[in-house]
């Protein structure tokens, strides 16, 4: 019998299709929209007009809090009956108009969508500053760079301090305007305009699959053997860690507008860096023609135990963000998205397909028990999960000619 299949013109051994992947297993391909999204982030200059603005800013989102406290209350969640429920007394209570209580409706409804889902068990709050939610008929961009917003006093209008960036963004034609969301941060204004068009076709590349093995002392690693260190992050994580727990033991108002500030930086610096993994590895999919292929992480905080001085360092973890970037950035490219069960991909061998336990030395060392084959374990790992999606795919196939 032969013991041997061909994956991507590189024989490897029959058994990792058993040991690895099984029909039952899961291994799907990410559903990501046929419509792309982008949003451009604007600088206003709201002429005089900030009384105006501040206003309606706290009426619509007092509006949005009392609607997501009755949503809660009588379990709404549908938006058709959320909107005979709330409309009128929206419209009387706060004074709003008619499309911007419909957005106050919007948002407060897909909060309550967004906190149960995470399964939290308190009802949204929306501060006084909170944005305000606008859609086609609540703003409109005009020629001048300026846009015109509707408040609690009419119309009014502001102008764009655009850069040359964002300038070309927003008069490129192969993009739709949708909405937007009016920002108020440290005293600025800023209009978060959203653009929509239809995402390009991704078929199946003729280069195979990059598999991507994720984790917190190596955020990521592919099958190439390129890794992305996650030390930086780490040290940047514990300092912060360590300044947030002496500004809150201090508790006077400074000490509050500093930890207000630090996580704002804090934010910033793991977004940058899952950005530019994501770019990374996104752009060398796309220049080897491959599909990336990643392990599906769902839940891994609530099946996964660590210990107390572990728990911050697991619960900080960043990779849903890193893989909701991946995502995105693909389906701009072109490049499909699976997902894998990540079950038994650290332990199996990529040279022998032997599974055990024992192969997994320690976080960075793999030494098969069955072969000898000595590499680093994150690289294993990857490798494996970029040959689980051919496996999974091509398991019956292989069955029916092994006859």
């Amino acid at each position: 019998m032969d013991t041997h299949v061909l994956m991507h013109g590189e024989e490897v051994p029959r058994s990792f299709l058993r040991d690895l992947t099984g029909l039952e297993r899961p291994c799907y391909t990410m559903l990501m929209s046929n419509t792309l999204t982008r949003v451009i982030c604007v600088k206003l200059n709201v002429d005089g007009h900030d009384a105006t603005l501040t206003a309606t800013q706290r009426a619509f989102n007092e509006a949005a809090t009392w609607i997501a406290r009755v949503c809660w209350d009588e379990g709404i969640t549908n938006t058709n009956t959320a909107h005979h429920r709330v409309y009128a007394e929206t419209r009387l209570g706060y004074g709003l108009g008619a499309q911007l209580a419909c957005c106050a409706r919007a948002k407060a409804v897909e909060a309550i969508k967004a906190v149960k889902a995470k399964k939290h068990e308190t009802c949204p709050i929306f501060g006084p500053r909170s944005s305000i939610r606008y859609d086609a008929r609540t703003f409109r961009l005009m020629s001048l760079d300026r846009v015109s917003l509707n408040t609690l006093e009419g119309r009014v209008v502001c102008r764009l301090v655009l850069g040359a960036r964002q300038h070309a963004m927003l008069v490129d034609r192969a993009w739709d305007v949708g909405g937007a969301d009016l920002v108020w941060r440290q005293g600025v204004y800023y209009l978060h305009v959203s653009q929509h068009r239809e995402a390009p076709d991704t078929p199946e590349p003729d280069g195979g699959t990059l598999g991507v093995d994720l984790g917190i002392t190596q955020l990521a690693t592919d099958s190439d053997g390129q890794s992305f260190s996650g030390a930086q992050v780490k040290g940047v994580r514990a300092r912060y860690h360590l300044r947030r727990q002496r500004l809150q033991k201090v508790g006077t108002k400074n000490a509050k507008h500093r930890l207000r500030t630090n996580a704002g930086r804090e934010h910033r610096f793991q977004k940058d860096t899952n950005h530019c993994i994501s770019k990374a590895l996104v752009q060398k999919a796309v220049v080897s023609c491959k599909a990336l292929a990643l392990e599906d992480l769902t839940g891994i905080r609530e099946r996964i135990t660590v210990r107390h001085e572990h728990r911050y360092e697991r619960h900080s973890w960043a990779f849903f963000q890193l893989r909701q970037f991946l995502t995105y950035k693909a389906a701009w490219a072109g490049v499909p998205v699976h997902l894998v069960d990540p079950r038994n991909t650290s332990r199996t061998c990529s040279a022998c397909g032997h599974c055990e336990k024992a192969n997994r030395r320690s976080q960075s060392e793999f030494l098969c028990q069955r072969c000898g084959m000595n590499m680093n374990a994150d690289h294993n790992a990857a490798i494996n999960i970029g040959r689980a999606y051919w496996a999974a795919v091509n398991r019956p196939m292989a069955a029916t000619s092994n006859g």
